[in-house]
């Protein structure tokens, strides 16, 4: 290993550098919401959309006209595609694994849709178990989301340790071993990993690698959007939860699509740098590069696992981002609450 760290020109270093670089300015991004004045607006931003899916629902069980119908998904989809443009940990953790760990447009496409509509059906579920089945209130629904969310951020940290655990075997491959570096090509088509034997650097396209995508699917929508539950309670107290179930998936489908962005973004980002790097190095000290990267990318995924844990521990009762429930006796304005940690949410 030391003689692949000598033997690594200066220029290869930097862009390699570059690319860890990226990963950690996204989760400063997303971590600090760009600027905290943003993210404070954003907040209040998603509070009025909140205020809006109450009417709306309020409204849709009223007079459940084609118009209320339209007014309720609309403003369900506008929901989900704000509420994925503010801070959130799935959306860091999914920006650093396409950039560390690469991927190809496809690959990315799914995990983002995956790991939305799991969101959404796991508040659906949520609801179904705890006010429906056992007969919470959805206040108390909500508290849940509190352990929900610990699993989530557990799920995180293993993710990362299992990353850095398959990048610290490859890098302790002789030198002399096949490397296998998916470059421009594996952005634009699978194929058959048997011919290397079926041992490459860390890269999303190996034909095993499908648990690891699972993981990060896992991880990332195992958390319940809280404005979904917190819909679906306002919908189950108005007799709607039909509507309020058809609501929380189009809600899902905006988030979708802004994720999506980032993880096109990621893609690219990680594809003009394993270019640069082929244009200095040969395969074997590209597939080197791309596993210390992926290396550093698992390292600031389990960190953040980590960090989310302690923060959910350190703070249990924080409320929901978006504030309360909604009372039996009718839908209240949400209150103001603070996240404990900037990614939490």
């Amino acid at each position: 290993m030391a003689r692949m760290i000598a033997g690594t020109p200066a220029r290869a270093w930097w862009v390699g550098l570059g690319l860890l670089a990226l990963a950690a300015l996204a989760l400063l991004f997303f971590g600090l919401g760009g600027l905290q004045g943003l993210t404070l607006q954003l907040v209040a931003w998603q509070r009025d959309f909140h205020r809006a899916l109450t009417m709306a629902i309020t409204e849709f069980s009223g007079t459940p006209s084609p118009a209320a119908w339209a007014t309720l998904l609309g403003i369900s989809f506008g929901y989900g595609v704000f509420h994925a443009a503010g801070p959130g940990h799935g959306k860091a953790v999914l920006t650093t694994y396409l950039l560390s760990q690469g991927g190809a447009v496809r690959r990315a496409l799914g995990l983002s849709f995956a790991a939305s509509l799991l969101q959404g059906l796991v508040a659906i579920g949520l609801v179904v178990v705890l006010v429906h089945g056992l007969g919470w209130v959805t206040r108390q629904a909500m508290g849940s989301v509190a352990w929900v969310e610990q699993a989530s951020f557990l799920m995180v940290t293993l993710l990362g340790g299992w990353l850095c655990l398959r990048a610290i075997r490859q890098l302790r491959r002789p030198a002399g071993a096949p490397a296998h570096a998916h470059h421009r090509h594996s952005h634009d088509h699978d194929h058959d990993h048997a011919c290397c034997g079926g041992h490459h650097h860390v890269d999303p396209h190996q034909a095993a690698d499908w648990r690891t995508a699972l993981a990060t699917v896992v991880a990332i929508g195992i958390r319940p959007c809280s404005g979904g539950v917190l819909l679906l309670g306002a919908a189950t107290l108005l007799g709607q939860f039909a509507a309020g179930v058809a609501a929380v998936m189009v809600m899902a489908l905006g988030t979708a699509l802004t994720v999506s962005g980032l993880a096109l973004a990621s893609v690219m980002a990680r594809g003009w740098a394993e270019r640069q790097l082929e244009k200095q190095n040969g395969m074997q000290r590209l597939g080197r590069l791309l596993s210390w990267a992926a290396l550093g990318g698992g390292l600031a995924i389990m960190t953040l696992g980590i960090s989310l844990s302690i923060t959910g521990v350190a703070q249990p009762t924080s409320g929901p981002l978006l504030g309360e429930p909604p009372a039996r006796t009718g839908p209240a304005e949400p209150a103001s609450s603070s996240s404990g940690h900037p990614l939490g949410g």
